[in-house]
């Protein structure tokens, strides 16, 4: 899991059918400003990776990467009615193919991760910030990673209230008491289109 929304698709069995990727509800069930906002942002990543795609064709590929929010609900109705025999369904090797690898760093990130999130919970806010940079060194992609961290910080600053946890970077002014090397404006301004989330397909 590196970002949010991710879904895993698991059978009755127990068994994992799809591994973790980006998936959201359907368009219609947003809100109407949020529709017109994500309609408004895909048709300006598509202008401009339509301007570039000459220039550089794998930019504008990344640029309309990721999954497609409103066939994604269609995919798990298939799989709800067809089970191990819908398209979207894939077999042990192929979750593990598609599956991301987790060498020793992501290894140990997991575990700074976890351990932050024990001494947060603790009281140990001091400690718990130095195993949050630690994960974040060694899984710098893994965005979940971040955001929690981000999160509880922001709102640690913004002083709690409904919207505090919304909060994931320094109020102005507070610059210098902010604990990590970047923050989720500062981050998200420097990623690629395309790259915030995995570049994942339903399908096979």
């Amino acid at each position: 899991m590196v970002n949010i929304p991710n879904v895993i698709w698991i059978d009755e069995d127990g068994v994992i059918v799809r591994p973790p990727e980006p998936g959201w509800p359907p368009g219609d069930g947003y809100p109407d400003w949020l529709r017109s906002f994500l309609d408004d942002r895909d048709a300006a990543v598509e202008k401009k990776a339509a301007e570039i795609e000459d220039d550089d064709p794998e930019l504008a590929a990344r640029m309309r990467g990721g999954q497609d929010r409103d066939a994604y609900p269609d995919a798990i109705r298939d799989w709800a009615r067809n089970g191990a025999d819908s398209v979207f369904a894939m077999t042990p090797d192929e979750v593990l193919a598609s599956s991301a690898d987790r060498g020793i760093d992501k290894s140990e990130g997991a575990a700074h991760f976890e351990l932050a999130n024990h001494l947060w919970t603790a009281g140990e806010r001091d400690d718990a910030i130095v195993h949050f940079n630690h994960a974040h060194r060694l899984q710098p992609d893994n965005w979940t990673y971040k955001r929690q961290a981000w999160s509880l910080v922001g709102n640690e600053q913004a002083g709690g209230g409904e919207l505090g946890r919304f909060n994931q970077g320094p109020l102005p002014g507070a610059e210098d008491d902010w604990p990590f090397a970047s923050n989720f404006t500062a981050e998200t301004a420097v990623t690629p289109a395309g790259d915030y989330y995995p570049n994942t397909h339903t399908g096979r």
